[in-house]
């Protein structure tokens, strides 16, 4: 491969990265809204077959610092029915303690909010690359 094939090759993988930047992290760009809505199209298209623990991974993606209520909330209006989910162990269990998950401080009602850690920031990049 010669010099101006591999700047060509360098050139294209920054201008995909940078899509997958701008899709997973955002900006308040009209752009970004776009993605954000094509996204969450795509997740209610594909929401029965889409686990729980992946769609929390989202929620808290596109917006961190969430209550768990908060995050009911998100799933709710993609139209995830999640039974009991919350309500074991299964939040602390496969999240919190896999480390995908962390507890950030409280709301003003006393609420345990969450957000992604680094791990999970990458696990939540990864589903969201697949929906695309």
């Amino acid at each position: 491969m010669d010099s101006s094939n591999l700047e060509k090759v360098v050139l294209d993988l920054q201008k995909r990265v940078a899509s997958l930047e701008q899709a997973v992290y955002g900006n308040s760009s009209d752009s970004s809204k776009t993605v954000t809505r094509g996204l969450e199209q795509r997740i209610v298209e594909k929401v029965d077959d889409i686990g729980t623990q992946d769609l929390i991974l989202v929620a808290l993606m596109q917006k961190p610092k969430q209550s768990k209520a908060q995050i009911r909330q998100v799933l709710n209006d993609w139209g995830k029915a999640y039974g009991s989910w919350f309500d074991g162990g299964n939040f602390s269990g496969r999240l919190v303690k896999a480390g995908l998950v962390k507890k950030d401080g409280s709301s003003d009602a006393g609420e345990e909010l969450f957000s992604l850690t680094k791990k999970g920031e990458m696990e939540a990049g990864n589903l969201v690359s697949k929906l695309q």
